[in-house]
């Protein structure tokens, strides 16, 4: 039983961090932009 719930764990994480490390760049990448506007309105 531990050793399936371990498999499943480790098969959600690697399905799951993908897309949450896309989600992070773009949140990155939309945040340094919004940073570079504000700076420029000032």
């Amino acid at each position: 039983m531990a050793i399936d719930s371990q498999e499943f764990k480790q098969y959600n994480f690697k399905r799951v961090v993908p897309q949450a490390s896309q989600t992070h760049r773009f949140a990155l990448i939309l945040g340094i932009r919004v940073d570079l506007m504000l700076e420029w309105d000032l």
